[in-house]
């Protein structure tokens, strides 16, 4: 090695490091060279080489100079980021340098770690040969062009770059772009800093775990998310971000921390108080999950978007399945009547026949996505049974909705108030139980539950609002408890009953309603 000349190494800004010379069967494991054409020519002389503007993300995690032009000779190469395309001669000195390396011995390849973004225009230029105080010295392995290379599937055009001067001057020398045969460096290259599909996941659910498609507020929801990498331990936070459909920024916005331990996926969940300020309407919720990444660093993930629709306080909620317009958990001939009766009964009242409609993710891909048979979210109507009506989604109830009981004709469902079991109550939350029987004549029985004295009202309205009983109103004790609904001296019909609770000593409130049926 010349003596002028001493072997060195250079680190920009901790972009490259130099982890030591490597066979090429130790560093082949990983990366992939990028092709290059086959050898042409030598040329000995100017150092030369090639530019490309780089198709995808991806790491540069090795470069060697090959031997078709000198198998002994020392490997001298240098890297660049330009800023924008090179011009011809005589060139341009507007660039960064990434990495460059001098006086490296052998034939193995040069192990680095430099990553490169999409758009970038990447500067190579190396040869092999000794550094004497002469410019005529770089011994040049010429490929023809013009080639089309590919960086991990993505083509990528090789052009020609040059620099009429030793490569030891390079800095702040020009390099400039020419027609001709490109110098042939090899790159290694390899994916870049990745978070693998499928390893993140986050949702809206309730206390236990399941899935919502809405919520009365105020209220809680909580998110449920699963990380599942990196596989060592991480500092894992949880974004989530509820947008008002048509508007552009959040209207609430929380963020939840948590530890993912060595070698053990993290499946949690963590509630979240939706405030009482929060406008009625569909939400799109965002999730973002900063985690860390293949390269140890910290990233965020933004997860699919989640749907949220929020409903006002005592509210009826509206869970319809496409058909079932009287949401017994059928559609039959009975949906068809109904459907009858309450068109002739709205008397073209605007109030009855139209309303918000429902919004689904896929309404643009899948155009018989309102129709189909699944549970969707709908906003409450001024009537309790317009939401059901509006079995198309459209917001305007119609002869149109006869097309979604006729393409769900006898499905049925267990979401219905009416087909839900009796489900075991428990006095460490509030709630309240579908009225049971149902349908009842002339009496039936509402259960009840606060776990903790609370004031609480629970009131029995008819389907135009107007008061028919107050079962409850005042102060109650902690536990589960029992109302009687007697309509003895009332008509046949659709009868709602709201309760409201409030804890005395944590000021939490609960509210619910539930739709009867007296049948006499």
């Amino acid at each position: 090695m010349n003596a002028l000349y001493p072997s060195r190494f250079r680190m920009f800004a901790g972009v490259c490091v130099l982890l030591g010379l490597l066979s090429m069967q130790e560093i082949q494991a990983q990366p992939q060279m990028m092709p290059i054409p086959p050898h042409a020519s030598n040329y000995t002389g100017y150092s030369r080489g090639f530019w490309f503007t780089a198709p995808t993300a991806f790491f540069l995690e090795g470069v060697r100079v090959p031997t078709d032009a000198s198998a002994t000779a020392d490997q001298h190469l240098f890297i660049v980021r330009f800023y924008a395309p090179p011009p011809g001669l005589p060139g341009t000195a507007a660039y960064d340098v990434l990495g460059e390396w001098y006086n490296m011995p052998g034939t193995g390849i040069i192990p680095c770690k430099i990553l490169i973004q999409a758009g970038d225009h990447i500067g190579v230029i190396g040869h092999r040969g000794t550094l004497p105080a002469t410019n005529f010295n770089a011994i040049n392995s010429y490929g023809n062009t013009p080639f089309t290379s590919d960086i991990l599937g993505q083509p990528v055009s090789l052009n020609r770059l040059l620099y009429q001067d030793n490569i030891l001057n390079i800095r702040p020398g020009l390099l400039g772009s020419a027609t001709g045969q490109i110098g042939r460096v090899e790159l290694y290259v390899g994916p870049p800093c990745e978070i693998p599909d499928g390893t993140l996941s986050a949702s809206i659910v309730d206390g236990g775990g399941n899935e919502i498609g809405f919520v009365s507020v105020p209220s809680t929801v909580w998110v449920a998310y699963d990380v599942r990498y990196p596989f060592g331990a991480a500092n894992i936070s949880v974004d989530v971000d509820f947008t008002l459909m048509g508007e552009s920024s959040p209207a609430y916005s929380a963020t939840l921390h948590d530890t993912k331990v060595d070698g053990i996926n993290l499946q949690n969940r963590q509630m979240i108080a939706l405030p009482p300020t929060l406008t009625p309407g569909y939400y799109l919720v965002d999730f973002t999950i900063t985690t860390k990444n293949s390269c140890d660093e910290y990233e965020d993930v933004v997860l699919p978007q989640g749907l949220l629709l929020v409903i006002p306080d005592g509210a009826i909620l509206c869970s319809v399945w496409p058909g079932d317009v009287n949401n017994d958990g059928l559609v039959n001939y009975n949906d068809r009547r109904d459907l009858n009766t309450y068109i002739h009964d709205a008397n073209l009242r605007d109030s009855w026949l139209t309303g918000p409609a429902r919004f689904l993710h896929d309404a643009d891909t899948n155009p018989l996505t309102y129709l189909e048979w699944k549970q969707q979210p709908g906003i409450p109507w001024q009537t309790p049974e317009g939401c059901y009506m509006d079995a198309d989604g459209n917001g305007v109830i119609n002869n149109f909705d006869y097309i979604a009981i006729k393409l769900n004709w006898m499905h049925t469902h267990d979401e219905s108030p009416e087909n839900k079991k009796i489900s075991d109550f428990s006095a460490q939350t509030f709630d309240m139980d579908q009225n049971f029987p149902n349908p009842f004549n002339p009496t039936t029985s509402l259960r009840y539950s606060v776990p903790e004295r609370s004031m609480v009202r629970l009131v029995v309205t008819d389907m135009l609002g107007r008061n028919t009983v107050t079962l409850v109103d005042g102060a109650v004790d902690t536990g589960v408890h029992r109302a009687v609904f007697d309509a003895s001296t009332a008509a046949s019909g659709s009868y709602i009953a709201t309760i409201t609770m409030t804890g005395t000593e944590s000021g939490l409130a609960f509210s619910k309603t539930i739709r009867m049926t007296l049948s006499k």
